[in-house]
């Protein structure tokens, strides 16, 4: 069951419509949403799936309670910590890392006549794990008591909005909405609508709309130069409509049912460095990251005491922010995916955030010598198409399949030839999967998600603003933006339907 499905629409819709008079009852609407889960989970991969889930649930559920008994005996519980965490990070490496190996197994007992049964990976793994693993972390250093009922954290753990995709929701912030008794809000359920049709208008008009064209465009090894760049330009603005699209719906689903997850997107658009996009960018990952991983290197015993031992004064101020944001960024690119090229990928965006905090006082001492004021527009502007530039070269390594891949495709984007921006005016494009409108309509789509962003940024609430208007108006966005979903969106078998990309990891 997909996120933009009819049938996952339906059954939001039908969750929604027996959550609220459930309420009636203690635990009602908990058993609403655990049927819903345990329904989606079936639906979307089957009953292996579920099973896997259900245990590494029980493991982690069971973990938090020993951690919490042992509080007072530091080492057993600092075992019981560890344990868990190894076990949790083994069964995603797995079930994440192995699974090609163990197909290329079972291909070859198979055609020897001996049956091994296909290896599920669970929906959703590489987020749950880091949810669990932050639990197990807050209990070992008290930051909140160890969850004792199964059915509350089971819920938490496998709420059906959120395990597809994200965001990665940790237990403090977010498990005590599922134990309240929540009541039907008019304008809360609107809101939530309002959200996850913007979401479903990314996706199927503007992301699979420029993927069409990223994938023919990508898919002629012929394509050199300026065509290839502005497929990988086209790129970046298709995985943030896709991925944040996908984020609108979650969100907007669970503010139907007055469940507040954490935000994932905040105008990365308009990010001025690497270090600001990765702070709006994926930010309940990058939240994970900060929390149980920078700041622990950064404070590491170990790594201080080496930092201090660096004769440099600034080098040993930066050292261990400089090692822990490379060693951030690396797994941040291993998270992604299996193939080296997230390994590089990885390191790329490492590069950009350590080299940004050691050079750091030359980048500063360089402005004041040219005068560059931060609050100039002409600069900011730079800064903004810069860091755009360098994330789109970076996805080179995401787009390809494999390394070699990703390395000739930076090879054949540099063969510059005379005329070839001439491509974005004469016509050229529409031999890459779309004609003319739908390119129009994609740069349609583009520009309005910018300019979205962009009012955003400067604190414009567009959905409160429309809850404001008369209800003819109000109502007469709706249906526009339903029947531009329906219309424009990228359906049937010409133009076949993606799921989202980030369901994929």
């Amino acid at each position: 069951m997909d996120l933009k499905s009819i049938a996952y629409v339906v059954f939001a819709a039908i969750v929604a419509i027996a959550y609220y008079p459930a309420g009636r009852f203690q635990y009602g609407q908990r058993i609403v949403l655990l049927c819903a889960n345990l329904f989606f989970i079936l639906a979307a991969s089957g009953v292996k799936s579920l099973l896997i889930i259900a245990a590494c649930v029980a493991i982690s559920y069971l973990a938090g309670l020993l951690i919490e008994k042992n509080l007072e005996q530091k080492k057993t519980a600092r075992r019981i910590f560890w344990l868990d965490v190894i076990l949790s990070l083994a069964i995603l490496c797995y079930f994440k890392f192995f699974r090609d190996s163990f197909e290329a197994v079972r291909l070859f007992f198979s055609h020897r006549g001996i049956s091994i049964s296909t290896l599920v990976s669970p929906i959703g793994i590489s987020y749950f794990t880091l949810t669990m693993i932050a639990y197990a972390n807050d209990i070992y250093h008290r930051k909140h008591p160890a969850e004792k009922n199964f059915l509350n954290y089971f819920v938490f753990i496998t709420y059906f909005p959120s395990i597809l995709e994200g965001p990665v929701n940790l237990y403090k912030k977010t498990a005590p909405q599922f134990q309240r008794i929540h009541k039907p809000n008019a304008d809360q359920i609107i809101m939530g609508m309002q959200r996850s049709l913007w979401g479903y208008f990314k996706k199927v008009v503007i992301a699979d709309r420029i993927g069409i064209l990223v994938l023919g465009i990508l898919g002629d090894e012929t394509t050199v130069g300026f065509t290839l760049f502005w497929a990988m330009v086209l790129y970046s603005f298709q995985i943030y409509a896709d991925f944040s699209g996908g984020i609108d719906v979650i969100m907007g689903i669970s503010e139907v049912l007055d469940i507040r997850l954490a935000e994932n997107f905040r105008a990365p658009l308009v990010s001025r460095s690497v270090t600001e996009y990765w702070q709006r960018w994926h930010m309940s990952l990058g939240e994970f990251m900060e929390k149980y991983l920078y700041y622990p290197i950064v404070l590491n015993k170990s790594v201080m005491k080496f930092s201090r031992k660096i004769p440099n004064a600034y080098l040993k101020k930066v050292f261990s922010a400089t090692l822990a944001s490379i060693i951030v960024f690396v797994l941040v690119g291993i998270w992604h995916g299996t193939g080296w090229n997230y390994v590089v990928y990885g390191c790329y965006q490492a590069f950009f955030v350590s080299t940004a905090t050691l050079l750091g006082p030359w980048y500063k001492s360089l402005r004041t010598k040219l005068h560059l004021s931060d609050s100039s527009i002409s600069w900011r502007l730079f800064q903004t198409l810069r860091t755009f530039l360098i994330l789109t070269f970076g996805r080179f390594f995401i787009r390809a399949g494999y390394l070699g891949q990703a390395f000739d495709l930076l090879r054949r984007v540099f063969q510059f030839r005379p005329g070839q921006v001439h491509v974005l005016f004469d016509g050229s494009l529409t031999a890459f999967g779309l004609d003319g409108a739908n390119i129009r309509l994609m740069y349609f789509g583009i520009l309005l998600m910018i300019a979205v962003d962009i009012l955003h940024e400067h604190k414009v609430r567009l959905r409160e603003t429309l809850m404001k208007q008369d209800i003819v108006f109000r109502y007469a966005v709706y249906l526009l933006a339903v029947f531009s979903i329906i219309i424009f969106g990228i359906y049937g078998p010409e133009f076949s339907s993606a799921s989202f990309i980030y369901q994929g990891f």
